[in-house]
C-alpha cells in the first residue's frame, strides 16, 4: 500500500501537487521520492515547503520525527517541479515499529495569506524475502528438512535473530529456532525439522525477526505424499 494525498487548505491555492516514488522501497535502503509541485497560476510564484516525515503505525499515528526541513521554491508561471526527498536508512533505522511504514508531508505556503496546500504519502517498506528448499519428497510420519534462508541486505551485523515455523498438517507444535550473528550480506539457513502427520498440499509458515528486521514473514507450499506411498 503506497497512498498519495492532496489537500489545498484555500479556495484558490495557486500550487498543487503531489509525492511519488523514486525508487524501490525496502528495509535497510534509503528512501527516495519526489514532490511534484505545479504553479497554477499566471505569475511567478515564490512558495515555502515545509517539508516532514515520520514513522507511523498503521493508524497512521506519528510515531518518531525523521526529517523536517524547509525550502524556498520559486516557480515561473505554470512551471512544474520535481523536488527530490532522501530520508537516509540512518534516519529511520532505529525509528520503524512493526508496520514498516513512513508519513512523508510537505507544506506548501504561498505568498499570499491563507494560500496553501499539504500533499502527502504514506509509505509501506517491503522486507527482505525468506527463501524455502525442500530436497525430498515429504511422506506423512515421515521426517524431513526444510531449509529456510535469508539474506542480511544490511552493511551491518544483525543479531537476536528468533525463527518461528508452524503449519497445519505439517508441525503440531509450533518450532522456535534462535540464530546468532549475521554478517553483512551473509546468507543464513535456518534448517527447520518437520513430521508432516496429514497428505495433501500443507502451508509452512515462516515468521523471522531480529535486532533490524521484525515480522519477516514467508511461506511455502509442500505436497505431503499419504504414508502408503513410502517407507516410515
Amino acid at each position: 500500500m503506497q497512498t498519495a494525498f492532496y489537500r489545498p487548505l484555500c479556495q484558490n491555492a495557486t500550487v498543487s501537487g503531489t509525492v511519488k516514488l523514486a525508487g524501490p522501497v525496502s528495509v535497510g535502503q534509503d528512501i527516495n521520492v519526489k514532490m511534484i509541485l505545479k504553479n497554477l497560476s499566471d505569475t511567478v510564484n515564490t512558495s515555502q515547503l515545509n517539508i516532514t516525515a515520520h514513522s507511523i503505525i498503521y493508524t497512521r499515528k506519528r510515531m518518531r520525527e525523521l526529517l523536517n526541513e524547509t525550502r524556498s521554491i520559486t516557480f515561473e508561471p505554470n512551471e512544474e517541479k520535481e523536488i527530490p526527498v532522501t530520508i537516509g536508512y540512518c534516519d529511520y533505522e532505529d525509528c520503524l515499529t512493526s508496520d514498516n511504514m513512513i508519513e512523508v508531508r510537505a507544506v506548501c505556503i504561498g505568498q499570499e495569506k491563507g494560500d496553501a496546500v499539504v500533499v502527502h504519502r504514506d509509505i509501506v517498506l517491503d522486507n527482505p524475502k525468506l527463501c524455502f528448499k525442500v530436497t525430498e519428497q515429504a511422506m506423512v510420519n515421515k521426517t524431513m528438512i526444510v531449509e529456510v534462508s535469508f539474506l542480511n541486505p544490511l552493511h551491518k551485523e544483525i543479531s537476536e535473530g528468533v525463527l518461528t515455523a508452524e503449519g497445519s498438517g505439517l508441525i503440531k507444535d509450533q518450532v522456535i529456532l534462535r540464530v546468532g550473528c549475521v554478517k553483512p550480506q551473509e546468507v543464513l539457513i535456518m534448517p527447520i525439522e518437520i513430521t508432516p502427520y496429514r497428505s495433501g498440499t500443507r502451508q509452512l509458515l515462516i515468521d523471522f525477526c531480529c535486532t533490524k528486521f521484525s515480522n519477516v514473514k514467508g511461506f511455502h507450499c509442500i505436497e505431503v505424499a499419504p504414508e502408503s506411498m513410502g517407507v516410515k
